[in-house]
């Protein structure tokens, strides 16, 4: 029998976000990986209602980011692992990035955003200078760059002078550095940003050859002779004339052979699948101007047409995320 569920859960999808929300915020899934797994120890450890307990747990439960079992309530594995505090993976972090402001208003204007074709919030999106949403971005999503830092790590090899685009957090430059000991990274993103990947290049033990370089890499001075150069997660941000305009600067810096790593979400040839990547388009029509979820063969063109030859595609094991790399040659 035909029904409008579908239809009805995707409307609810705003309260269900609400609900994984409260749940890390209140770190329930920490206090039951702690052996709290009753409404009254859970209640009494968030100093909580026990109703609203009660239901938040539930809702979790619908939700399958926990377990109920007669009155007791367990973690699943993908929770175990992604949402308890003290786990190494732990991906609760990155709440307090899809839940900023711009990203609610992004999304209540999607109408006007598709009727424009681009973000509504304002003429640039989330692509303002120095906007303040990427500091908030940059500390949220280390968790989640782990997985494909490690295969831009295996991916670029034996280094010397890499440069690191919209470096965010700085784990990537930072992960290829403690694995080229003779290797300098030169890491361009706003100034903010910049101060917290500094504090990971000194925790990490390599400030003295990670050097930061404020702004846009569009206008900064960027030096010269790369061998390798980092793209995470940039250049969706831009309609395909930013990307061109974006890897004709950065193929004059770089030296003969050397090589882009550019992390993306990429979807296949029909746009809708997998999922995840797909689904990245409607961010990207929210919060920009003219960003774009581009597939493979898109990459292709704009990477060949600014001097680049592709390489390879590498999906990134246990990410929604690709890596891919391609080598500069003459125009």
């Amino acid at each position: 029998m035909m029904t409008p569920i579908k239809f009805m859960e995707c409307l609810n999808g705003f309260q269900k976000s609400a609900v994984a929300r409260t749940g890390v915020e209140l770190e329930v899934f920490t206090h039951i990986a702690r052996g709290r797994d009753t409404v009254e120890q859970i209640a009494a450890a968030t100093d909580s209602a026990p109703r609203g307990i009660r239901i938040l747990l539930d809702g979790l439960t619908v939700l399958d980011l926990i377990v109920k079992d007669g009155q007791r309530y367990r973690l699943t594995k993908e929770s175990a692992m992604f949402l308890d505090r003290e786990s190494p993976d732990y991906v609760g972090g990155t709440v307090g990035f899809q839940h900023t402001p711009l990203m609610y208003q992004a999304f209540a204007l999607f109408t006007e955003a598709v009727r424009k074709g681009g973000a509504a919030v304002s003429e640039e999106g989330s692509m303002e200078s120095d906007h303040p949403v990427w500091l908030e971005f940059a500390r949220a999503m280390i968790p989640m760059a782990i997985p494909p830092v490690r295969v831009t790590v295996q991916l670029a090899g034996r280094v010397e002078k890499v440069l690191d685009v919209a470096a965010g957090h700085g784990m990537y430059g930072i992960s290829i550095l403690q694995n080229c000991p003779e290797a300098r990274c030169v890491a361009v993103d706003w100034a903010g940003v910049l101060e917290l990947a500094r504090e990971n290049a000194r925790i990490a033990a390599v400030e003295d050859r990670w050097r930061p370089v404020p702004g846009s890499v569009f206008d900064v001075e960027l030096g010269g002779g790369y061998d390798a150069v980092l793209l995470p997660n940039i250049l969706h941000h831009f309609d395909r004339s930013g990307c061109m305009a974006m890897l004709n600067r950065l193929h004059a810096v770089m030296v003969e052979n050397g090589r882009v790593f550019i992390v993306e979400m990429i979807p296949h040839e029909d746009r809708v699948s997998p999922s995840a990547a797909a689904w990245f388009a409607m961010t990207m029509l929210a919060t920009t101007a003219g960003g774009e979820a581009y597939t493979l063969a898109e990459y292709g063109e704009i990477l060949r047409e600014t001097g680049f030859r592709v390489e390879e595609q590498y999906p990134v094991p246990g990410s929604a995320r690709s890596i891919l790399v391609a080598s500069r040659i003459s125009h």
